[in-house]
């Protein structure tokens, strides 16, 4: 379990890093403070939005045809993923609808494909799971 909530934590912070970049850009603090705030704030989504073991398996197995521990590890670095970007936009200031979070998902996940060995069904499947939790991003960003 203790490896999965660092696997967890790592890929936010990766995700969050990589959004980054355009925050940095625009933000009006230095690049440290900006950088600490996404990571926070990834923190704080990746906590209110945490499903279920037993959703996330189930989600796994639609997606990847077993809820192996690689399998559910690789489920939930895509998540975090998705969950830095959402973080550096809104540290960036910049808000966030439903069809702007979809188009996260999908950039995301379109980011994963060849690192998932999936086929085109099971990453479509990962972006409607994923999309299916705009309604918890949003209670998370309220």
């Amino acid at each position: 379990m203790s490896k999965n909530k660092g696997g967890f934590f790592l890929a936010g912070l990766l995700g969050a890093l990589a959004g980054a970049v355009g925050g940095l850009l625009l933000a009006p603090k230095s690049g440290k403070e900006t950088r600490k705030d996404i990571a926070k704030l990834a923190s704080e989504i990746s906590k209110r939005i945490k499903t279920e073991t037993s959703e996330t398996k189930e989600r796994v197995r639609d997606v990847f045809g077993k809820a192996t521990e690689d399998a559910t590890d690789k489920y939930n670095e895509v998540k975090n993923a998705v969950v830095g970007k959402v973080a550096s936009i809104r540290t960036a200031g910049e808000e966030l609808d439903k069809d702007k979070y979809g188009k996260v998902v999908e950039g995301v996940v379109a980011d994963f494909k060849d690192d998932f060995k999936s086929t085109k069904s099971g990453a479509e499947k990962i972006v409607t799971y994923l999309k299916k939790d705009w309604e918890r991003m949003k209670k998370a960003l309220s």
